[in-house]
């Protein structure tokens, strides 16, 4: 049996349209997963870009340092 839905597409309402609704859901449903799974990627690769460690942010001072030493002379080149 076939009828018309409010958008006035057809909507087939015998078990080949559950079949077919069911296969649409599961496909949405897959795809819902998989843009969540990236999101969270992204959201993954932004936090860890932005954390540094105590070890990293001595280095960097030890290099601003150095850098600033031989901008005023202090270290022979």
């Amino acid at each position: 049996e076939v009828e018309l839905s409010s958008d006035g597409s057809a909507v087939n309402t015998g078990p080949k349209g559950v079949i077919n609704d069911w296969r649409r859901f599961k496909q949405l449903e897959t795809e819902q997963r998989q843009e969540q799974r990236r999101e969270m990627e992204r959201l993954i690769k932004k936090l860890s870009v932005t954390c540094r460690s105590h070890l990293d942010e001595e280095t960097d001072k030890q290099k601003q340092k150095e850098l600033q030493e031989k901008i005023n002379g202090k270290v022979a080149w």
